[in-house]
């Protein structure tokens, strides 16, 4: 992906995460000589800490990620206890993908298929999973 497309899609969907009431910091770190390698952007709502790896794509094939690359933002998540996710974002579409779904290769990168991303969530599905997890029970307001 080229560097300057590579940006516009992570300010593109900064600022879709804003309009969503996320306060969000872009940390890009692709190409640069960063000994701590981070995600992309970082975004947080209610206490919910989100890491988004952004993945560009113009066509309808595997995303792969890095080794290095990937280990490195996955120790981002552990140090801070984030989730971390990858945003797939093609034409027309855009999806959140949650780390889980990532497989190893036997090259040791990290692929995400097709499938895996038909099945990631869409912006929407996304706001209203961090939603979900700080709502008050009615006693907290006691």
């Amino acid at each position: 992906m080229n560097k300057n497309k590579g940006s516009n899609v992570e300010r593109y969907i900064l600022s879709l995460l804003r309009e969503n009431g996320f306060a969000v910091i872009r940390s890009p770190a692709s190409g640069s000589k960063r000994k701590d390698p981070a995600p992309d952007l970082i975004a947080l709502k209610g206490g919910v800490i989100l890491l988004i790896e952004v993945k560009s794509r113009k066509d309808r094939k595997n995303v792969y990620v890095t080794k290095e690359q990937m280990e490195g933002i996955l120790e981002f998540s552990r140090r801070s206890g984030g989730e971390l996710f990858l945003a797939i974002k093609e034409p027309k579409i855009l999806k959140f993908v949650p780390v889980k779904e990532i497989r190893r290769t036997e090259g040791g990168n990290y692929v995400v298929s097709e499938e895996v991303i038909e099945r990631g969530l869409k912006l929407d599905e996304l706001v209203r999973y961090v939603e979900s997890k700080f709502s008050k029970t009615l006693d907290s307001f006691i």
